[in-house]
């Protein structure tokens, strides 16, 4: 039950930072910080366990395998776009956080060109 651990987690950094808000804004924010952190850092293991899951498929797949490293960094580069802009939202720079999300979109059209490409080319030999 991994989820009680980072809830737990969660709760007591949510917690902790109301509490210090009164006294230091500025250690609230570090303490949202470094919860985020030992989030991230709990469920490395199971990040560890999806990139072997990911293996094993691509290593069995045969058509289509110059697009599947494409997918696979279009998936990080959403999460950690959305654990950056989230943060910088709980940070309360929203405006900041905006940028990163329009930034991770155009990151992410740009990685994916190949395969726009590879489907307008497809149908364009379909139309001929």
């Amino acid at each position: 039950m991994e989820i009680i651990k980072i809830a737990g987690i969660a709760l007591t950094g949510v917690i902790s930072a109301a509490l210090l808000k009164s006294i230091n804004k500025d250690i609230s924010l570090y303490v949202i910080l470094a919860t985020a952190v030992i989030i991230l850092i709990a469920v490395l293991g199971e990040i560890s366990e999806i990139f072997s899951f990911i293996e094993n498929i691509y290593d069995d797949i045969t058509y289509g395998r110059e697009f599947f490293p494409v997918i696979i960094k279009v998936l990080i580069i959403a999460y950690i776009t959305d654990f950056t802009a989230q943060l910088c939202k709980d940070a309360g720079e929203g405006s900041i956080g905006s940028k990163v999300e329009l930034a991770g979109k155009v990151i992410i059209f740009y990685v994916a060109m190949p395969i726009l490409t590879a489907i307008l080319e497809v149908i364009n030999v379909l139309l001929r």
